[in-house]
């Protein structure tokens, strides 16, 4: 078993650790949605990382953030990703956002920046998952 260093990791891929976190994220969601082929992508792709793909009769997009602090810090990036992607992909359903950092919890409360996002989320009729640090250390080291 090989634990999750994100220091590690950024040294490892110093060059760009985005890059490579993304391209993790891309191989991790294919594996889950079984997709052989690839996914269709623009560079720059605006708010998600590659075009959606339907899952079960569900639109899927994907968004990978790797930040060096807590998601609470990045809040207005995310709100910004969950506005651009239902307007620039309208029969979106669900975003997953990948990230090696967590939520800053308070005071044993849900943050503040994810009820924002995630209410965010339900007005734009978008279901949205967060695969976190801690989904990413088991998706890793236990595949």
């Amino acid at each position: 078993m090989i634990k999750t260093d994100w220091e590690i990791f950024k040294a490892k891929f110093s060059t760009n650790p985005q890059d490579a976190f993304e391209w993790m994220c891309y191989l991790l969601f294919c594996n889950e949605f079984r997709v052989k082929t690839g996914i269709f992508r623009y560079k720059n792709q605006s708010a998600i990382e590659t075009n959606p793909i339907s899952s079960n009769g569900v639109n899927i997009g994907w968004q990978a953030k790797f930040y060096a602090t807590a998601l609470s810090s990045h809040k207005d990036d995310i709100l910004e990703t969950i506005t651009k992607a239902k307007r620039d992909y309208p029969d979106l359903n669900k975003i997953i956002f990948y990230t090696n950092s967590e939520w800053g919890q308070n005071k044993g409360k849900e943050p503040q920046g994810k009820i924002e996002a995630e209410t965010k989320a339900k007005e734009n009729n978008l279901e949205i998952e967060w695969r976190c640090c801690s989904f990413l250390r088991i998706a890793v080291c236990c595949r």
